[in-house]
């Protein structure tokens, strides 16, 4: 029997009870997809992460049988880029784009990183209270800190994410989506197409000087993957900002800490991103070629779905999954980034803007706390990435 896939949330900071239930039952379930498809859904960690690596699993979405959900990268034009390509074409693209989100690139952007979250948390103290954590600090900080490495001005914001927010959302038709992905590609044409002539220090000014000029990669090539980066990287990392602020806020110890001076360790942060999970619909592939996965066969042509969100809460990889442990020595082995030739390319800037963000904002405003309880209303609904659509809060 095919299951309804994604399941509700009855719990908005667990994955909902349905894939533990799966995950017991076998190592592939049936479901259907709010677009009709059928497909596998993969909740095992042992199998998550060893079929993330598997080159016979393919992340190209225009192959027949890919398990299409709507998602922002399966929208055309953002479907054309290195994040829905495989093998020698995915490695082309990504080693152009790789050596910006390095642990050196991110080491030498730290101390941007620091500044702008000063820069919020302190704009945040002067503004009214209550304030809305999401709009007043997660956004404008992950936003900044995207801008400032690919090179965007900021003053382009309120488009872009009104346009990322419109490419995630399920509840918008493929058309809608289309245009923003239009839209989204034509506010940085422009940009680019400068940075070729007055090239300065960052991503979009090495991709055209680099790349483009020396016919590596094309000015369209050179777009798509921009506009990708900035959508995914501002919006995923604000999900994390704000649902990371609620977790550190509910626990008064680690509050104290961090608004003492404390520091977010690397531990600390890793415990964070696999608790949220934020890439709630999972990852989807479709197979090339007959696959085994615990006695059963995905065969080839049938879409799959790997559970981020599952794996991650797995109880045989993570000893009382369901509870945020900051000290959890495994931590690390967490999939929230994906694994494998498709681990996120900006995984390390995340962890550097999660480190600096959330302590600053405590150091910054010791006396946080939710202004009203978090309940269910408060969190994204059909989207792409978990998060909170508004986190009000006072100090």
């Amino acid at each position: 029997m095919l299951r309804p896939y994604p399941a509700p949330r009855t719990e908005p900071l667990r994955p909902p009870p349905q894939y533990a239930r799966w995950r017991e039952e076998g190592p592939l379930t049936p479901v259907v997809l709010p677009s009709g498809v059928a497909a596998w859904l993969v909740t095992r960690y042992e199998d998550v992460r060893r079929l993330l690596r598997d080159p016979r699993l393919s992340s190209d979405s225009a192959r027949e049988g890919y398990p299409r959900f709507g998602a922002a990268v399966e929208t055309e034009p953002l479907n054309r880029t290195f994040i829905g390509s495989d093998g020698p074409a995915h490695a082309r693209l990504r080693r152009m784009i790789a050596a910006e989100f390095s642990v050196a690139a991110v080491r030498r952007t730290r101390p941007t990183i620091d500044a702008i979250a000063d820069g919020c948390a302190d704009r945040m103290g002067r503004g009214p209270r209550p304030a809305d954590l999401v709009g007043a600090y997660a956004l404008p900080v992950s936003s900044r800190v995207i801008c400032h490495v690919l090179g965007v001005p900021y003053d382009l914001h309120e488009r872009f994410e009104h346009l990322t927010e419109v490419l995630t959302d399920g509840r918008r038709d493929d058309e809608e989506k289309r245009r923003a992905g239009v839209a989204i590609t034509d506010l940085l044409r422009d940009l680019v197409r400068d940075r070729a002539t007055n090239p300065r220090d960052d991503l979009v000014s090495r991709l055209m000087t680099e790349h483009v000029a020396t016919g590596g990669l094309t000015e369209r090539e050179a777009v798509d993957n921009v506009a990708l980066l900035l959508g995914a990287g501002h919006d995923t990392s604000a999900s994390m900002l704000a649902l990371g602020a609620l977790s550190l806020l509910g626990d008064e110890r680690e509050r104290r800490r961090l608004a003492a001076g404390g520091e977010l360790d690397r531990t600390a942060v890793d415990e964070l991103l696999r608790f949220h999970s934020i890439i709630q619909l999972g990852v989807a592939r479709v197979a090339t070629a007959d696959v085994a996965v615990g006695g059963r066969v995905i065969r080839s042509g049938e879409g799959v779905v790997l559970s981020l969100p599952a794996a991650n809460h797995d109880p045989a990889r993570f000893a009382g999954p369901d509870a945020l442990d900051l000290r959890r020595d495994n931590a690390h082995q967490h999939v929230a980034f994906g694994f494998g030739a498709h681990h996120c390319v900006g995984h390390l800037l995340a962890r550097e803007t999660l480190a600096s963000a959330l302590p600053r904002l405590l150091r910054r405003l010791p006396g946080l706390r939710p202004a009203v309880p978090v309940t269910g209303r408060h969190f994204k609904e059909s989207m792409d990435f978990h998060g909170l659509r508004t986190f009000p809060v006072t100090w």
